[in-house]
């Protein structure tokens, strides 16, 4: 059951010593619900990869399951 809306919001990285890092967060929201319950933070230098699965994941309404896996991919690929 599809019951959960994620969208990604891009935070601008001010400190120099990470130039060409991209940061920010995927809200995690109830449907129906006007605030996010959750924020799932994400900070890389894989700026490609990362906008290839941000264009794959945001704005979408998902399972439980599926926010298990998007957590878990970002955790692992995107949050070093």
């Amino acid at each position: 059951m599809k019951n959960i809306f994620i969208n990604f919001v891009e935070e601008a990285v001010l400190n120099p010593d990470y130039e060409g890092y991209i940061g920010g967060r995927i809200e995690v929201s109830r449907l129906g619900e006007f605030y996010p319950y959750e924020e799932i933070r994400f900070f890389t230098k894989d700026i490609e990869g990362f906008n290839r699965f941000r264009d794959k994941c945001d704005m979408q309404e998902v399972s439980q399951k599926r926010l298990r896996q998007i957590r878990d991919i970002v955790n692992e690929k995107w949050n070093k």
